[in-house]
């Protein structure tokens, strides 16, 4: 069984992986995959080279440039293909395990929710989610940009079969999957 883990940024998508690792679920993380490509030498200036950014501050001039569509749709084209080569990789491994869990943070802006038997939905209050980002270091304008991108929650919810409300603690979040878990 495929399950896709969604939410806006700063939700705790990637808090809910860790959890779900540490109770040895297989988890798939995207955002970690393109993290990985990003540290890779030749991943990186491959995708640099594409898109035609300057290896120096390369993280800055991407951020400034994502509000240009032209843009975002140049980077999506070249970094999407890498990322799901990378799964293709990886899910072979975890076939005899059940549930998979996959964090996708835009399963619905990307249109993806079909490739899954069951799609959960990490809430938070648009005030917790960006005080949750500035606390990683990232800036209000990262923040604002990168929710501007996301459909808005309540069309996130509706679309998903389950919601877990994070607006507590870790603890309360782990209890939340507890339960979740549970049911599944």
């Amino acid at each position: 069984m495929k399950i896709a883990i969604t939410g806006n940024i700063g939700s705790g998508k990637s808090e809910a992986i860790k959890f779900l690792l540490s109770l040895g679920h297989k988890c798939i993380s995207s955002d970690q995959i393109i993290k990985a490509l990003y540290q890779n030498d030749q991943s990186r200036g491959y995708i640099l080279k594409r898109i035609g950014v300057t290896s120096k501050n390369y993280k800055a001039e991407i951020i400034k440039r994502l509000d240009n569509p032209v843009f975002n749709k140049n980077l999506k084209k070249i970094v999407y293909p890498l990322l799901y080569a990378q799964k293709k990789m990886v899910a072979p491994k975890f076939h005899q395990y059940a549930p998979i869990f996959y964090e996708v943070p835009l399963l619905f802006e990307e249109r993806l929710s079909r490739d899954f038997d069951h799609t959960i939905f990490v809430s938070a209050t648009p005030k917790k989610r960006k005080q949750r980002v500035l606390s990683r270091g990232a800036s209000t304008n990262y923040f604002n940009l990168m929710n501007r991108k996301q459909l808005k929650e309540n069309i996130k919810q509706n679309l998903s079969d389950f919601t877990i409300n994070n607006n507590g603690s870790i603890l309360n979040l782990r209890l939340n999957i507890i339960k979740l878990l549970r049911t599944l």
